[in-house]
Formats: C-alpha cells, sequence, structure tokens
C-alpha cells in the first residue's frame, strides 16, 4: 500500500498549488503627458522680420524716392549748372540715407544676410560719393569738363537702380521660415 501516502502528497500538493494565493494582478502603468508640450512656434522670427524690413525699406525706399524725384523734374529743359548741381545733392541725400539705414542694422539673422547687406550698402556708398563729388566739382568750376563730370555723376546715382538684385532670391529666401519672415515684412511686399 505504497500508493495511498504517494496519492495522499499528490493530492496535497495540487491543493496547496491550487489553493495558493492567487497570482499577482499585471502592474498598471500610466502614462502622463509632459508638462511642457512643446508648441509649434507662435509666426516668423520677429528679429528676421525686422531685418528683412529694413533692408527692403532702405533699398526700395531709394528707388521710390529716386522714380518720384525723377517725375517731378521737368523734360524738355535745359541742363544748367545749378539745376545739376542742385539735382546731384538730392540724390547724394537720397543714396546716403540707405547706407545710413543699412549700416544701422544688427547682423543679419540670415545665413549670406551680411554679405548682400555690405553689398548694397558699398553700392550706394559709391552712388553717394559720386555725386557729392560731381556737385563739389560743379561748386567749384562751372566749366565742361565739370558739367561732362557732373552727368557722369548723375549715372552713377542711376546704376543702383538696375544693379540692384531682387532682394529675397538674393537673400537666398527658400527655407518655410524664412518664407514666413518675408511674407510679414511689410516693406519687402511690391509696392
Amino acid at each position: 500500500m505504497k500508493s495511498k501516502p504517494l496519492l495522499i502528497a499528490l493530492t496535497l500538493f495540487v491543493t496547496t498549488a491550487c489553493s495558493g494565493e492567487p497570482p499577482p494582478s499585471p502592474a498598471t502603468v500610466t502614462v502622463t503627458p509632459p508638462s511642457s508640450v512643446p508648441r509649434p512656434p507662435a509666426g516668423p522670427d520677429a528679429k528676421t522680420v525686422a531685418w528683412l524690413d529694413g533692408v527692403c525699406g532702405a533699398v526700395y525706399g531709394y528707388m521710390k524716392a529716386h522714380d518720384e524725384h525723377s517725375r517731378n523734374q521737368r523734360s524738355g529743359t535745359e541742363v544748367t549748372r545749378g539745376a545739376l548741381k542742385e539735382d546731384l545733392g538730392i540724390r547724394a541725400g537720397f543714396a546716403a540715407k540707405v547706407v545710413d539705414d543699412l549700416t544701422a542694422l544688427p547682423p543679419s539673422p540670415i545665413p549670406g544676410g551680411d554679405t548682400v547687406k555690405k553689398s548694397l550698402v558699398d553700392q550706394y556708398a559709391a552712388a553717394r560719393d559720386a555725386a557729392t563729388a560731381g556737385k563739389q566739382r560743379l561748386e567749384k568750376s562751372g566749366n565742361e569738363a565739370a558739367m561732362d563730370a557732373a552727368i557722369k555723376a548723375m549715372d552713377a546715382t542711376q546704376k543702383p537702380l538696375t544693379d540692384t538684385p531682387d532682394l529675397l532670391p538674393a537673400l537666398k529666401i527658400e527655407t518655410p521660415e524664412l518664407m514666413a519672415a518675408a511674407a510679414e515684412a511689410k516693406k519687402c511686399a511690391p509696392a
């Protein structure tokens, strides 16, 4: 009767195994969102917008002032020393304003923007200097050589009108962020 103790042992084992405490329930995992969820940017970078407005305002302001001044000139009148001297002074002032406005801008937040700005400053400084020199030469002498030099200086004041690149492509406004900033820059909008 050896099988009875084995049967009793097996019964005790099964009873103990089945009557034990229930297995622990699976661990509950609670996921909480981070306290500061990153938000999409509220809009274009204000510094970039301001810088673009500064560049566009200076350059397009020159073009507008130059155009308005040219339209107000009477056509068919004889070019006199006094009229040419006055005109050169006005145009030198237009170019000087561009140089001052561009020089006052902070460093560019746009990669390569400072290179474009320097090129523009150089162009408008050359126009300003040519107009100033032509005017001074007329003030010293009214001879034919001075008049010819003044007319060449007048041509130099128009050079930025033809040589200034389209600003936004020159500044390589290609990323969505820069395009959004350019769209916000009111002085860069076509007039």
